[in-house]
């Protein structure tokens, strides 16, 4: 199909207009590391934050907690009513592709502190970078791309200019309110310092 030249620049946009090669491979810039835990007693979420610091390292800023039952009871039959949430950023960036291994750590946690299969603790990993905020999820779906070993990924935010946020249909609707919100603006212009550290120490 003969696609003309001015809806190409439009749907095929290009760094460079006067480059006609093929895209170059490259890996991405690490992300920034986030996990959303649910949960109803604090001691519980103390000891889970302990155990994602030894398998990651310092959590540099956690957000206020917030009442999640308040906004979706989705997880109450499981947890019961009451459920309260957090979002933690790691000092450290990861790398893009080991999402879906740090998913399958967070399913351990989930695990180990399940008392009769029901989980009293839920925990969300995720990656934020300038452009977008992803999660992980074993729960697949028309939108959701899938990693490998049970774990698919999404767009749940994207992050325009301003620090604008870009919602979805199917943005979980909490990252939308505050606190979460503004703790994800925060620590995306946190991330940025990080970034430019990573691409100075690279020497770009």
């Amino acid at each position: 199909m003969h696609i003309p030249a001015d809806l190409t620049l439009n749907f095929f946009p290009r760094t460079d207009p006067g480059n006609h090669d093929m895209s170059i491979l490259q890996t991405p810039v690490n992300a920034n590391l986030i996990i959303a835990v649910m949960y109803k007693d604090e001691l519980l979420l103390k000891n889970v934050i302990s155990d994602l610091e030894n398998l990651y390292e310092i959590v540099d800023s956690t957000s206020p907690s917030y009442s999640f039952s308040d906004i979706s009871p989705y997880y109450d039959p499981e947890m019961g009513p009451g459920i309260k949430k957090v979002i933690c950023s790691f000092k450290n960036t990861v790398h893009r592709d080991k999402l879906s291994e740090i998913k399958l750590k967070c399913v351990d946690i989930e695990e180990k502190y399940s008392i009769n299969g029901a989980r009293q603790v839920n925990l969300d990993p995720g990656l934020l970078s300038l452009e977008n905020f992803i999660l992980a999820t074993g729960k697949n779906f028309s939108h959701r791309i899938y990693l490998g070993k049970g774990v698919f990924a999404e767009v749940t935010l994207m992050f325009g200019k301003k620090s604008q946020i870009k919602e979805l249909p199917w943005t979980y609707r909490d990252y939308l309110f505050e606190p979460a919100r503004t703790f994800l603006l925060e620590t995306r212009e946190k991330y940025r310092m990080k970034r430019e550290k990573i691409l100075k120490n690279k020497g770009v």
